[in-house]
């Protein structure tokens, strides 16, 4: 059950991120506060030094990979053709 908190919480967090890092607008420190929030609640909740480690680790790792991916797709938009 830990496993799933902490993976959801961290798609969560990382779709927030991916969020602020994409849009222009000032809309976007709304989607960073949200994540920080997040972050706050979940440190509150779960005082185990190794499940904050496992957020913050998992986190980032899903950031990343959401960034990739949505590279990905804006480059298929962009080239419908393929390469």
């Amino acid at each position: 059950m830990r496993t799933w908190t902490v993976i959801g919480y961290s798609v969560i967090c990382a779709a927030l991120l991916l969020l602020f890092s994409q849009i222009q607008d000032l809309l976007k420190y709304v989607f960073s506060l949200g994540a920080l929030y997040l972050g706050i609640y979940f440190f509150r909740r779960h005082e185990s030094r190794g499940m904050r480690i496992a957020f913050v680790a998992t986190t980032v790792v899903l950031y990343f990979i959401f960034t990739v991916m949505y590279a990905m797709y804006l480059f298929v938009k962009q080239h419908p053709s393929g390469a």
